[in-house]
């Protein structure tokens, strides 16, 4: 995964932009030679933002290569290395009128909402830096998630304004072979963005809340029932996004790991926790209540299926236990060992049943405690560490703790994937 995540980045960074930086080289009159550079790094900055949106629409097939938490990460580096090439391109060229206002308040909303960003819709980011953190959840009762998506889009808008804003510049539109590639990747992204709108609009699979379960204080299991079981695939440890479109608060979508190995039936399993104004509400819906549902998403079985026949280690903290389950339902034929752990004894939800599990499978052994485990400490009990496949699945502590002393240990990086909560 490490070599395709590489060449996605060099796909996107110097291939994409290539043909453009060709013909405009080809094209731009002398008179403009000392502002090149920065008409040019202006032209890649918008190929960079094209495909920052491209990403934003949850490309499954890319998912299924590199992991939907590395697209975001690709999604929001792109969108700041693209920010700061159109500073380059700013300072570096002159303008007037509507070409220089158009430009303005594009590279205007592109900062505002990158700082925006950077506090509220960047998990990893907060996560390394304890004040941004602070700063979220201080504001976080005032702009709630759906607010933010709503102003993420405001992207779209700046994006448009950068597309008038060429269209402005007389010498630009007048190199031609440069205008039919400028204007061919802006109709692509939008025929790919608006299609993608149209499909969760009217095409992704939907079914009815057909059972709600306490399991603990603020943690519910509810289970959705497809209306059509055919048209949605979803391969043990995956993740949906859904949403209840006749419910007001609850229409934009959000990611919940599937409990179970869904079968034919079309029976779903969902365990949510009650962390914020959405999934608190859920607990309150009626049955029957429509869910839709867009997925399914995640590398926990493509993963497996790349090595077969080895020996499993899945590290599952607090609710990130949730597709470890599903992982052991659908593999009972190897060797698992599953790390549970939880800050308290009350969330270890899943306890009981795995327990009674580990003592009737003899090739699934369970390490389960209140309290972070000590990854060195536990690796030493497995007998072929170097053989098997990690799967992790938590907050950022458990997932950085338990990667760093993978990599101590020089296990192959291709056998390891961790699937953060907050992307």
């Amino acid at each position: 995964m490490p070599y395709v995540q590489g060449l996605v980045w060099a796909i996107i960074l110097f291939v994409l932009p290539l043909p453009l930086i060709q013909t405009l080289a080809n094209g731009l009159p002398a008179i403009y030679n000392q502002e090149a550079l920065a008409i040019q790094v202006g032209s890649i900055a918008y190929v960079w933002f094209l495909a920052s949106i491209y990403l934003s629409t949850r490309p499954k097939w890319l998912d299924r290569l590199i992991g939907l938490p590395s697209i975001y990460f690709i999604h929001g580096m792109l969108s700041i290395f693209a920010i700061g090439l159109a500073y380059l391109h700013k300072s570096g060229t002159q303008s007037t009128g509507l070409i220089k206002l158009t430009g303005d308040w594009a590279f205007d909303l592109f900062i505002g909402l990158m700082l925006y960003s950077l506090i509220f819709m960047a998990g990893g980011l907060t996560n390394h830096i304890p004040l941004l953190a602070q700063i979220k959840r201080t504001l976080e009762h005032l702009f709630k998630h759906e607010l933010s998506v709503w102003l993420h889009r405001l992207n779209l808008l700046a994006v448009v304004l950068v597309f008038i804003h060429v269209q402005l510049i007389s010498y630009i539109t007048s190199i031609h072979p440069y205008m039919w590639l400028f204007n061919g990747y802006s109709l692509l992204t939008l025929v790919l963005y608006v299609g993608n709108k149209i499909r969760l609009a009217y095409y992704v699979p939907n079914g009815k809340l057909t059972q709600r379960h306490q399991l603990a204080d603020n943690f519910y299991e509810f289970t959705v029932q497809l209306r059509h079981p055919g048209r949605l695939k979803v391969q043990a440890g995956d993740y949906l996004f859904i949403n209840f479109p006749q419910v007001p608060q609850l229409k934009e979508r959000h990611p919940f790991s599937v409990v179970n190995n869904v079968g034919t039936d079309g029976k779903i399993v969902l365990a949510i926790r009650g962390d914020g104004d959405f999934t608190r509400q859920i607990q309150t819906l009626p049955l029957s209540t429509k869910v839709t549902i867009d997925g399914s998403y995640g590398r926990f079985d493509q993963l497996i299926q790349d090595h077969p026949d080895v020996p499993l280690v899945l590290i599952g903290g607090g609710s990130g236990v949730v597709p470890m389950l599903a992982l052991i339902d659908a593999y009972p034929e190897r060797p698992i060992t599953l790390y549970y752990s939880a800050h308290r004894q009350s969330q270890l939800i899943y306890l009981t049943e795995l327990q009674t599990l580990a003592a009737e499978r003899a090739n699934f052994t369970l390490y389960a405690q209140e309290g972070r485990f000590q990854p060195t400490e536990q690796l030493t009990q497995l007998t072929q560490p170097k053989a098997s496949v990690y799967l992790i699945s938590g907050p950022y502590q458990l997932g950085n703790s338990w990667q760093h002393a993978l990599w101590e240990r020089q296990i192959p990086r291709n056998q390891i994937y961790y699937e953060e909560f907050s992307w």
